[in-house]
């Protein structure tokens, strides 16, 4: 079981600590002013940094979102890093006001984690602004991702992809780390996009421009012809 957790990602604490410091110290130096500027920077990183608890499905087919945001593509892709196939990507991206805790789409084992160094080109707009350009070029982008292997052998790629503002990919899926569906894995600081590389004989369930919350929204199902024993989407845990 995940250990209880308070309400803001530690991550964000050091921000925090600093703005708050500065507001009060421009505060009692007579800059009012700034003073506000500074507490309203507080109470932005404190919602960009916030972890909700989430109700996760009690379904073992279900395939729940990574992250908070707006479903910005689904696409039939090469996934590069590891599965060297095809599959169909779910592209999500995160606005700065969106919650940026990342959690594992499924139950399984890290197998395999992968960082790529690249670019800073824009990653998270909505999905009506991104044209196809911009969409290659945030392709290039710096990245994170991680390999999961299901109990049944399924494998899923989750790749963290830094953006022009997001600059920093914080990840605890070490390798042989077990993790439950629903579980933080981490987090991708100010802005970002999260993709989610789903193998065949998975449904898809979510579709471009949908607002998907991570470890609670269900983006695929696997295929009822597939489930062991032949049960349904409300079965055992």
């Amino acid at each position: 079981m995940e250990r209880k957790r308070p309400p803001i990602a530690t991550e964000g604490f050091t921000y925090l600590g600093i703005l708050a410091f500065l507001a009060w110290a421009a505060a009692i130096t007579g800059f009012t002013a700034v003073s506000f500027v500074f507490a309203g920077a507080a109470v932005v990183v404190l919602f960009f940094f916030r972890d909700p608890e989430r109700d996760v499905p009690d379904a073992p087919e279900a395939v729940v979102s990574p992250a908070d945001g707006e479903v910005l593509e689904i696409a039939g892709v090469y996934e590069r890093d590891f599965l060297g196939k095809p599959v169909t990507r779910i592209s999500i991206s995160l606005a700065l006001y969106d919650c940026h805790i990342n959690r594992m789409p499924v139950e399984g084992k890290v197998t395999g984690t992968k960082y790529s160094p690249g670019g800073f080109h824009i990653a998270n707009m909505p999905r009506w602004l991104f044209s196809e350009g911009m969409k290659r070029k945030s392709d290039d982008n710096e990245r994170l991702s991680t390999l999961i292997e299901t109990p049944g052998g399924d494998r899923f790629v989750v790749t963290q992809i830094a953006g022009f503002l997001a600059r920093r990919i914080v990840s605890y899926a070490d390798v042989d780390t077990k993790f439950e569906k629903g579980q933080r894995f981490g987090m991708i600081k100010f802005g970002s996009r999260v993709d989610v590389y789903v193998p065949e004989g998975y449904l898809i369930e979510t579709g471009e421009g949908r607002r998907v919350k991570a470890g609670e929204s269900v983006i695929a199902w696997q295929d009822a012809s597939r489930a062991e024993g032949g049960r349904s989407r409300g079965g055992r845990r």
